[in-house]
C-alpha cells in the first residue's frame, strides 16, 4: 500500500477572502482533510505565514514541500497529486 499523502495546512482569515472560500470549497468537494490555521486570530500562525511567503496573503497552502500563495484551483491540484493524493473520483 502506498504511503499516506502529506498533511495539508492552510493559512486562512476568518473574515471573508474569495481565494479562502474557493481552496476550502475545492478541499471540501474533494474530501481532503486540512488543518487551518486563522492568521489574523493566532500571532503565531501570522509569523508563519510570513516566515514560509514573505507576505500575509491569505489563503496560504504547504502541502508536502510545496508552499502555495492564493493559488488557483490548477496550481491546487497539482501540488495535492504532487503530495500523493488521487484526485480522480
Amino acid at each position: 500500500m502506498a504511503d499516506a499523502p502529506n498533511e495539508i495546512i492552510m493559512y486562512s482569515r476568518e473574515r471573508f477572502c474569495p481565494d479562502v472560500a474557493r481552496s476550502r470549497a475545492h478541499l471540501t468537494n474533494l474530501d481532503i482533510a486540512w488543518t487551518e490555521y486563522d492568521i489574523e486570530a493566532d500571532k503565531a500562525a501570522g509569523a508563519e505565514v510570513e516566515r514560509l511567503s514573505g507576505e500575509r496573503s491569505v489563503p496560504t497552502l504547504v502541502i508536502g514541500e510545496r508552499i502555495l500563495v492564493e493559488p488557483s484551483r490548477a496550481m491546487l491540484d497539482d501540488a495535492l497529486i504532487a503530495a500523493g493524493y488521487d484526485l480522480d473520483e
